[in-house]
């Protein structure tokens, strides 16, 4: 699927290359805030292996984000440093009968990832309303891990105490522009949250 997404991101850059020219947007000392959340919710390979169930379970999965903030500022023409930040926030709650007492109990589990990375970005396609550009980003990532049940013998495993780690991201995107200042944006990315997002642009 990673494959897929990358190769039309690909084919798409080559359809657009042929009619590119430079716009003023992108000049020297141009500004570009993304406002964009995850195509779709990154729900995370643990929180889907959470949800499968077993006989006389039931597992209620939530997620919010990949919900994230990028800005650029122009160095050059066609060339951008800035920041990526992101959020998310992924809660289970797994209800089951007690094999001891019988009786219902819910184990609850909350995940809370933050991203804080630097960005550099080349537009390699810079039309009038279609832009295109490899990014790729390197920084800090946390995840906190809460757990709480309503067993009285639930013992939460202390490797699920969460932590800093390094973060880092290689993604192409696109955006197409309305106005001189208004448009939309897609990425489709490996690493630093999920593998597609999208949302709104605002050049300055």
């Amino acid at each position: 699927m990673k494959n897929q997404l990358l190769t039309l991101a690909l084919v798409i850059c080559a359809l657009f290359s042929f009619t590119s020219s430079v716009d003023a947007q992108n000049k020297e000392g141009g500004m570009q805030f993304d406002l964009y959340h995850a195509v779709p919710p990154h729900q995370g390979i643990i929180f889907r292996a959470v949800s499968t169930v077993s006989d006389g379970e039931t597992v209620d999965v939530s997620v919010l984000g990949n919900l994230g903030l990028r800005f650029q500022y122009y160095v050059k023409p066609k060339f951008a440093l800035g920041l990526d930040l992101n959020y998310t926030k992924r809660t289970a709650d797994r209800t089951y009968v007690g094999g001891i007492t019988g009786l219902s109990y819910t184990d609850a589990i909350q995940q809370t990832i933050i991203r804080a990375m630097i960005r550099t970005s080349w537009e390699f396609v810079d039309s009038e309303k279609f832009h295109m550009n490899w990014a790729n980003s390197i920084g800090y990532r946390t995840a906190d891990w809460t757990l709480s049940s309503t067993d009285p013998l639930f013992i939460p495993d202390a490797d699920w105490t969460g932590g800093g780690f390094p973060a880092f991201r290689t993604a192409i995107g696109m955006r197409v522009m309305f106005t001189e200042n208004v448009g939309l944006n897609l990425e489709i990315g490996v690493g630093g949250g999920s593998v597609a997002n999208g949302g709104l642009t605002i050049a300055l």
